[in-house]
């Protein structure tokens, strides 16, 4: 008995654990989502600076902070962050990710939706399922929307503005399948999740709108845990956002609006 405990895998030995957080009631991820997830942490994603984030991280917040939310609804794309050159100097050389690999590879694998110059995507899209794609995703520097290539990661990175505030203090989580398979991730903090999510909606024109209503739900969700269990959390996030520059205070006072129309008590409590 000894002997074969010794010799299981890490994940091996975490598997009881998982199936019992799950039992417990911690909110599982679906199957062949997570399947991409601990395919790129196989593939050195999260040892090179990945970061998991969009609605897979919000999920992930329920577990790591005891909370079960009321629409758990899981989206048919993953999205995935880098720090981009920004990390490099914080890293060995010699940690290297085969992103591009680990997902044109798979059984099921995934095709790349545009190549940059030769290199690999920075979205790649289910040969079976369309609308299942994953991107990755990086800070834009200098109002240059061309994706960049870093060359231990593997796969292309699409800048977004503001992406760099969720890439702050990361933490990490776990995530489990209804099987009990779990794979550790690193996630934003949740209040910065919150607040960059206040800025992109500040950001996003009319066409976004579906987009919109998903932030602000998910947003409300993470500020009302907040504003019972660690206000200051979400204040001092709020308040070095408005500290970055004017643009950054438009974007976080338009965002502010938007969700006071959705929660106008959770604004009057944690962000005026």
């Amino acid at each position: 008995m000894v002997e074969r405990a010794r010799a299981a895998t890490p994940l091996e030995r975490l598997k009881p654990l998982a199936k019992s957080a799950l039992a417990l009631g911690c909110t599982p991820t679906q199957r062949k989502h997570l399947g991409v997830i601990m395919r790129l942490n196989e593939f050195g994603f999260f040892r090179a600076g990945g970061v998991l984030i969009g609605t897979h991280a919000f999920l992930s917040y329920a577990n790591q902070l005891g909370l079960h939310w009321n629409d758990s609804d899981q989206t048919a794309c993953i999205d995935f962050a880098h720090a981009g050159r920004n990390i490099s100097i914080a890293l060995p050389a010699t940690v290297k990710a085969q992103s591009h690999s680990a997902l044109t590879a798979m059984e099921e694998g995934f095709l790349p939706m545009v190549q940059y110059r030769g290199h690999a995507s920075s979205s790649y899209q289910h040969r079976d399922e369309p609308e299942f794609q994953i991107d990755f995703l990086t800070p834009r520097v200098a109002d240059n929307d061309d994706p960049i290539q870093i060359e231990n990661l593997d796969v292309a990175l699409q800048p977004l503005r503001f992406m760099e505030f969720s890439l702050e203090d990361v933490q990490q989580a776990a995530l489990f399948a209804p099987t009990g398979r779990c794979v550790v991730v690193s996630l934003p903090p949740p209040q910065r999740y919150a607040v960059h999510k206040l800025l992109i909606i500040g950001e996003r024109g009319g066409q976004f709108r579906a987009k919109v209503s998903k932030d602000l739900a998910q947003v409300a969700s993470l500020m009302d845990y907040f504003k019972m269990a660690d206000p200051d959390a979400i204040k001092e996030a709020w308040a070095d956002a408005l500290s970055r520059g004017p643009g950054w205070r438009k974007r976080a006072l338009e965002g502010r609006k938007a969700l006071a129309l959705k929660a106008p008590e959770l604004v009057e409590a944690l962000l005026d």
